[in-house]
């Protein structure tokens, strides 16, 4: 079985851009992409569906982008206060992206932020809509990718030259695996919530976490603040009920125009957070859940607290040269739902099932997943990945990178599910069970594969004699 998953998750598409000039430009801007009143709410994605309205705004959501332009090679990088963004809807963004900016679709990654306080951007999740609802949703739809095109079109137009600043934080304390090893030598998500006496059949948990944020700070020549992309490994679902938000990040981008001015710009990307959420189960002191938009600005501040504890110790990077990269990888479906899934669409060696195409190839029904990397010199690299990466897996780009400041973009170009690595796979629960996954085993070590396959070419380092 490991050598049939192996041939499906060859390279089928591999692009290169690079540039050589030290000269670099960066532009940034955000567009508000809030939903009008009536557009549905995202609720639990389970039966029966319902179409809820959100109860208002707390807090807008917008698309962030950034642009890098280095010897008239352009990449961008957009992240959306979405929960995730099906493939169809950031594929029609980069094509629009790439008429209006002159950045080509293919150096354009696309993300989503994960704050589950968002609207409900997939039409077949709609239970017995009201016409009204269907309308409100069509028209925002159909506006959502002209509108993250947007974002990168005006970041173009504010490039200037700048000069990048990187460190690696850390925020301890905040994010915690959700799977756990109980005695009976099960794992289980989140286990015996509101049962504390439950506990006591706990062991620990059954994976790690990455407290460790890469941290890019951009200025102008001049000194001037641009923008502060963070990335870290943590779910977004800190505050609950049915108002938008960009959840915890809103906090930090707060705190952080308060530090270095209106102007800057702050981008929040989610890390490899699968398996990753805010609250410890065997903490005596909180063993429930807790969530509203205190606990989102208790964690926002204390991720903007480690943000400036890191602007003291920022190193310069060398900015050139300037790479995009990108591969298109393989994936089997998973093999014991592939035929459930296959008969709901007569068996044809090729459908839509809702999310991706599917396609029969040698007899297994497969899928694409796309890998982009974007690097920056020979320190800063971005790796887009198209799923709910499980901390293991971002782990492992991390420590098999040879860059010294590896992003690790989720929800990046396409929305695949959970993407669990081999071993939780192999134990189950919630997020890596035939339930909550699509991908075979093995799919996201194909992935890691493909991401360290290409920031290897990207830095083309020789081998000592």
């Amino acid at each position: 079985m490991a050598r049939v998953h192996l041939r499906l998750a060859l390279v089928l598409v591999a692009i290169i851009s690079t540039s050589i000039a030290q000269t670099l430009r960066v532009g940034q801007a955000a567009v508000d992409i809030t939903p009008p009143a009536g557009m549905p709410f995202q609720v639990p994605q389970r039966p029966p569906f319902p179409v809820i309205a959100a109860a208002g705004t707390h807090d807008p959501l917008h698309a962030k982008a950034v642009v890098f332009e280095s010897g008239g090679v352009k990449a961008a990088i957009v992240a959306c206060d979405l929960t995730s963004i099906p493939v169809h809807i950031s594929a029609a963004a980069r094509a629009q992206a790439a008429k209006i900016s002159g950045v080509p679709a293919e150096n354009v990654m696309v993300t989503a932020t994960h704050t589950h306080t968002g609207p409900n951007i997939r039409p077949r999740f709609f239970a017995n809509p009201s016409a009204e609802q269907k309308k409100t949703a069509a028209e925002y739809l159909e506006r959502l990718p002209r509108l993250i095109a947007e974002a990168v079109q005006r970041a173009g137009q504010n490039l200037v030259e700048a000069r990048l600043h990187a460190t690696i934080a850390e925020v301890p304390g905040v994010a915690f695996n959700r799977r756990f090893l109980m005695k009976d030598g099960t794992v289980v998500s989140n286990p015996a919530k509101g049962q504390d006496e439950l506990l006591v059949n706990v062991v620990r948990p059954a994976g790690p976490t990455d407290p460790s944020m890469p941290m890019l700070y951009a200025e102008t020549s001049k000194g001037e603040p641009l923008a502060t992309l963070i990335n870290f490994a943590l779910h977004l679902d800190t505050t609950g009920g049915l108002e938008y938000s960009a959840d915890f990040p809103y906090e930090i981008s707060k705190i952080l125009a308060d530090v270095k001015g209106p102007g800057m710009l702050t981008q929040f990307t989610i890390g490899a957070a699968g398996n990753i959420n805010h609250y410890y189960l065997l903490d005596p002191k909180k063993p429930r859940r807790t969530k509203g938009f205190q606990e989102a600005a208790r964690i926002g501040a204390l991720v903007a607290a480690e943000v400036v504890r890191g602007y003291q110790r920022l190193q310069p990077i060398a900015a050139a040269p300037l790479k995009v990269s990108r591969e298109i990888v393989r994936l089997l479906v998973l093999e014991g739902k592939a035929p459930a899934l296959a008969k709901q669409f007569g068996n044809r060696p090729e459908f839509h099932d809702g999310e991706l195409m599917v396609k029969l190839v040698d007899g297994k029904y497969t899928f694409e997943a796309e890998v982009m990397v974007i690097t920056v010199g020979d320190e800063l690299a971005f790796v887009g990945l198209p799923g709910e990466m499980f901390v293991e897996l971002g782990l492992a780009i991390k420590q098999n990178s040879p860059y010294q400041f590896t992003f690790i973009n989720s929800l990046a170009n396409g929305a695949i599910g959970y993407v669990a690595n081999r071993k939780a796979t192999r134990e189950g629960a919630y997020g890596a069970a035939p339930a909550s996954t699509r991908s075979n085993p093995g799919s996201g070590e194909a992935l890691v594969d493909s991401a360290v396959r290409q920031l290897v070419a990207h830095r083309d380092m020789k081998a000592t004699p």
